[in-house]
């Protein structure tokens, strides 16, 4: 089965199954604490390859991602409460710029919030999230698979860049003291869209695991 479009609908099941796909890897106890050295966060053995479609041209798989999540600034970011309940909201996403000759780097996501939001919270206890960027007319979606980091300190290297003095005044009305900010380092991609179909038979999309 091929994709060519995903309504509205579908988009909401998507959704759903990533939330569930979440709640069912904490139930089995895949978190643990971030190391503080980790690029990516988790350790790579964390990563369900055996369950992953391998994307066949990484390369191109990457390129198409970051195209559709360089105009899909609003994004759903899904997170999971104290109860175990997976949440779900629009967040804006601001990405990290893609370095020469290395096409798997720019797909760190930023995520300006405040203190008082529940996603705060919520990484802080457990830190594995999933952020959703899609394209309906294209048909096209990306899922990145995570480790959330919460920054408090405006200096945070890398978190200077995504913003400037209108947005510190709208997302911290006491800034810097309630400067917030959660840092998303990849560890596996999955993507659907024109020239990378997902699987005829299983319809998993094509994955990208970083190292």
């Amino acid at each position: 089965m091929r994709i060519t479009h995903v309504s509205a609908a579908t988009r909401a099941c998507l959704l759903i199954g990533i939330a569930v796909v979440l709640t069912a890897c904490l139930a089995a106890g895949c978190s643990a604490p971030v190391p503080a050295n980790a690029p990516y966060g988790y350790s790579a053995r964390d990563i369900p390859r055996d369950e992953l479609r391998m994307a066949s041209d990484p390369g191109a798989v990457l390129e198409a991602a970051r195209a559709l999540m360089e105009v899909d600034a609003v994004v759903a970011l899904a997170t999971v409460d104290e109860t175990g309940q997976p949440r779900v909201r629009s967040v804006r996403a601001f990405l990290d710029p893609v370095e020469p000759g290395r096409p798997a780097s720019g797909f760190t996501v930023w995520v300006l919030t405040r203190l008082t939001t529940r996603k705060v919270d919520q990484v802080r206890a457990q830190p594995q999230v999933t952020l959703y960027f899609n394209d309906d007319e294209k048909g096209s979606y990306a899922t990145i698979m995570g480790t959330a980091i919460v920054h408090t300190n405006p200096e945070a290297p890398g978190a200077m860049r995504h913003y400037q003095g209108q947005d510190a005044k709208f997302y911290w009305p006491d800034f810097p003291r309630d400067f917030v900010i959660l840092e998303i380092r990849p560890r596996w991609l999955e993507f659907i869209g024109p020239g990378a179909a997902n699987d005829d038979h299983t319809w998993r999309p094509q994955a990208v695991v970083f190292e």
